[in-house]
């Protein structure tokens, strides 16, 4: 799985020099929660709705913070990934970092984002919670191979996502498939 197959995408960029009231209010309509800061095309900064809303809620009132700028607020020198890096790279960059978002940039232009919400789809699509059908979870240890572990276990029913986790502590690997139908079965390949 690659980046670019679950980043969000066109990117959505908001120039620095915009004024930071102006930047929320177009955030608050598209319901937009992070966007990268461009300067000539190339990304600069990312900022966050959080961040203006903390930035223009401390001087409500004050004309000083009419004045302020995205560039003032955001946060500067990004992490990024390229839509050629792994997901599970750009997913642990996240986790360690802790940040929301990521910016996906290609050639010096920011191409896409990768945010949350996109893991979480990821996720889900990856534990088959669209597909059909039943599943079925197991414990298998760890001195046991783990796919003849599954094809035993399973026997002809056709696997539509399998989902494994080492647990070191129990010594087994923790399974969940979810499948559908029986291998060699005549029809549309529907449990009966």
């Amino acid at each position: 799985m690659f980046v670019r197959d679950w980043m969000s995408t066109p990117a959505v960029t908001i120039q620095a020099r915009i004024p930071a009231p102006v930047a929320l209010e177009f955030m608050q309509k598209h319901r937009i929660r992070r966007l990268p800061v461009v300067e000539s095309g190339t990304l600069v900064g990312i900022v966050t709705k959080s961040d203006l809303e903390a930035e223009l809620g401390k001087h409500k009132g004050d004309r000083a913070t009419s004045k302020k700028r995205v560039e003032d607020v955001m946060t500067p020198g990004p992490f990024t990934v390229g839509p050629d890096d792994t997901f599970e790279s750009a997913a642990l960059l996240m986790l360690h970092h802790r940040i929301s978002g990521l910016p996906v940039v290609k050639a010096d232009r920011v191409v896409g984002m990768l945010t949350e919400s996109d893991v979480f789809r990821a996720f889900a699509a990856l534990m088959g919670l669209a597909e059909q059908g039943a599943r079925i979870t197991m414990h298998i240890p760890e001195e046991e191979d783990l796919l003849e572990g599954v094809r035993k276990r399973v026997g002809r029913m056709k696997i539509r996502t399998l989902v494994t986790l080492h647990n070191p502590r129990a010594k087994r690997w923790e399974v969940a498939v979810r499948v559908r139908g029986r291998m060699g079965e005549e029809g549309d390949g529907k449990s009966k």
